[in-house]
């Protein structure tokens, strides 16, 4: 045990000084009332531009647009704006050889029906509705005059009843309607293309030995984003209608196999 040192002798130490606390600095009060001002801000402006029309909106727009706003087409140029099907309708002979006139048939109401509510759809589900992408923008580089041709039947009588008009004589019928004869073959090829398809389609689906096939195209444009709540519709559905086709076989016999597997799996069905 250390004794402790008393008297003249002992030793003392200095009290610690004393800090002074402290004081809180005004730089965190102004940085929380700037974010939350920028917060709400963000906020009443959003809830202007998403929210339904009102007066607040074009005072917020004039003031905010031309520094914040940005179009759509930004990220999607190329944005869909409507809804196109392709329908198809056939033709075959009874028993009295008497021609038969099909019901028209949804083709991609029937894809997109398939695959509704699937958060990984297949992508033949936009099997036909790509193909009429790449038909329409063959059909609208051709002119007005060809495009009118383009809806007319591509049949012909002959002497043993009725077949398909000869490429010579069809390309000529579109070239002399316009200049563009390189538009004219990739717009025919296509057809071709889109003949051999729905005869396949129509004989699976029909069970008849198809004789000819045409197509319509049906469009429908929802309401515009400012309309989206509106009940009554902007734009009416509208429908472009092709001339009848001669069928074309396929050279595999088995194709029609695949069709009608597809169409079951599908459960296509007839328009009313």
């Amino acid at each position: 045990m250390t004794a402790q040192k008393k008297g003249a002798g002992r030793r003392t130490r200095p009290a610690p000084a004393v800090r002074p606390t402290p004081r809180a600095g005004l730089a965190p009060t102004i940085a929380a009332v700037a974010a939350v001002a920028v917060i709400g801000g963000y906020v009443f402006v959003s809830a202007t531009f998403t929210g339904p029309p009102s007066p607040a909106r074009a005072a917020v727009s004039d003031a905010f647009a031309p520094y914040f706003s940005q179009r759509w087409d930004v990220f999607a140029p190329d944005i869909l704006r409507v809804n196109r099907s392709l329908q198809i309708q056939a033709q075959w002979r009874d028993d009295s050889e008497d021609l038969v006139k099909s019901e028209w048939v949804d083709v991609t109401g029937t894809e997109l029906d398939a695959v509704s509510g699937s958060p990984a759809p297949s992508r033949i589900s936009k099997n036909s509705q790509n193909a009429l992408g790449d038909y329409l923008d063959r059909y609208w580089d051709l002119t007005d005059a060809q495009q009118e041709r383009a809806r007319d039947t591509f049949i012909e009588q002959t002497d043993d009843g009725f077949a398909a008009i000869s490429d010579a004589d069809l390309l000529a019928d579109f070239d002399g309607l316009g200049d563009d004869s390189d538009a004219v073959v990739r717009f025919v090829r296509y057809d071709y293309m889109l003949t051999r398809f729905s005869t396949v389609y129509a004989d699976a689906f029909f069970g008849e030995p198809i004789e000819r096939v045409r197509w319509r195209v049906q469009t429908d444009r929802p309401n515009d984003f400012d309309h989206r709540l509106d009940e009554a519709r902007q734009y009416e559905t509208t429908e472009l209608t092709f001339g009848w086709r001669q069928a074309e076989q396929p050279d595999d016999d088995s194709v029609r196999g695949i069709f009608a597997d597809v169409q079951s799996r599908y459960d296509a069905q007839e328009l009313p």
